[in-house]
């Protein structure tokens, strides 16, 4: 899997509302010990899996947060 493909996966996650502990890259199953990757081809997919994850997490509003816009801008009496 590309760099960009991995990144697009990590936005997705964030999306679903799932947290950065659930990088698929961190089940046992992914880890370098268990595949024979390099460690370092695995670390690029974990950085570019939170890479998406984070950018996307910065665009999203939290929820529950609606901004309440007043109908009327007077003044009210004191």
């Amino acid at each position: 899997m590309q760099r960009d493909d991995i990144r697009k996966l990590g936005v997705e996650a964030a999306r679903e509302g799932l947290t950065l502990w659930d990088c698929p890259y961190y089940c046992a199953a992914a880890m370098p010990g268990h595949t024979g990757e390099p460690i370092t081809a695995w670390r690029e997919k974990v950085e570019a899996w939170e890479a998406g994850w984070l950018a996307e997490m910065k665009c999203l509003r939290p929820p529950g947060k609606t901004r309440f816009a007043p109908l009327s801008v007077e003044r009210r009496p004191n």
